[in-house]
């Protein structure tokens, strides 16, 4: 009678034994998940305190208390985006680390670009000038004659012997 409650209790173990593996499994899947979340949303975030540094990068109290704060919305079922939300309300558009892109920020988000390419043709436009220029310059030069290259030839030869007589 021993042996049967023994064997039924091992039994039923046995079975429940994977469940309760695969419950585990997927709570620290969920952790591992919950973390990289986190972990993304504190590199989006700016510390109200700190220069230039995200919550993600700073020890102040207060990126440790938003840091907890993103934990807790996480795992309360908020979305990347409903947290984001949450603090641009809360502290404004400033603690972002990535300004939204609309209105006056996705002239800010352009304006590199649009500089770039200005910047290309400009330098294209004056290339192309300075080598029209210069081929203009080529072509307008007059052509010496052979005669009138060997007699200025000659003329210089004859002042140089005159200019070493002297001497």
């Amino acid at each position: 009678m021993r042996c049967k409650f023994f064997i039924t209790g091992l039994m039923g173990f046995i079975l429940f034994l994977p469940n309760l593996a695969g419950a585990a499994l997927q709570d620290t899947q969920e952790q591992e998940s919950l973390q990289k979340t986190a972990q993304e949303l504190y590199a989006l975030i700016m510390c109200p305190i700190c220069s230039g540094q995200t919550i993600g990068q700073s020890s102040t109290e207060t990126s440790a208390q938003m840091r907890a704060l993103v934990m807790k919305k996480l795992r309360q079922g908020k979305t990347k985006e409903e947290i984001l939300r949450y603090f641009a309300s809360k502290y404004g558009e400033r603690i972002l680390a990535e300004p939204p892109k609309r209105g006056f920020n996705r002239m800010l988000w352009l304006l590199p670009f649009i500089i770039i390419v200005v910047a290309v043709a400009v330098i294209a436009l004056l290339i192309r000038r300075w080598s029209t220029g210069t081929r203009a310059l080529e072509e307008t030069q007059p052509r010496l004659d052979e005669t009138l290259h060997s007699e200025y030839v000659s003329r210089v030869e004859k002042e140089l012997k005159e200019f070493s007589e002297r001497l």
